[in-house]
């Protein structure tokens, strides 16, 4: 993984369609939002999942790691909405230098550093990799994407790169 300078205009999930998962959160945030969203994977919450998107909503469906890795590059942010006991799809995202918009419960509070509150800050803020939301509700998601996009130059990619080599195999092995 390298971390990309660029970003495109699209959020971005990787996940299997679990009700735990609460994709569900992030297709609704996007739609009243009105923000792309680019989804990977599958699942038994499909159809439903589907039916609850709107347009700025795309289903890409089981994708290759090539194909994985270079949304996670073009992203604006990765949504990890559901709470996991780990998550390493967080870590994938925050490799290639993009922040990640994370419930902030479980295994996110491990891997992910939030900003630091409002401030004046204008420059980046010295190791956060994203934004956490408190309650699994729409208008939680919707303010912590608001606050990651009013707040994006916050974010250094290769700051955000450089704490997930505390997780790297070879440490963990």
């Amino acid at each position: 993984f390298q971390a990309a300078e660029q970003s495109e205009d699209f959020y971005f999930m990787v996940t299997a369609f679990a009700p735990y998962k609460r994709v569900d959160l992030a297709i609704q945030a996007c739609n009243v939002m009105k923000r792309r969203l680019k989804i990977i994977g599958k699942g038994q919450e499909e159809a439903r999942l589907r039916k609850l998107a709107g347009p700025t909503v795309e289903f890409l469906g089981w994708q290759p790691d090539s194909v994985v890795r270079d949304h996670y590059a073009r992203c604006r942010a990765l949504l990890f909405p559901g709470e996991e006991d780990f998550g390493i799809v967080p870590l994938e995202a925050m490799a290639c230098g993009k922040p990640v918009v994370a419930f902030g419960r479980g295994g996110a509070l491990e891997t992910v550093v939030p900003l630091p509150g409002a401030s004046a800050v204008t420059g980046p803020s010295e190791g956060a990799t994203g934004v956490f939301f408190q309650t699994q509700s729409v208008e939680s998601l919707v303010e912590a994407m608001e606050t990651c996009e009013r707040r994006r130059r916050e974010f250094e990619p290769h700051a955000i790169r450089n704490h997930v080599a505390a997780f790297d195999r070879r440490l963990f092995k």
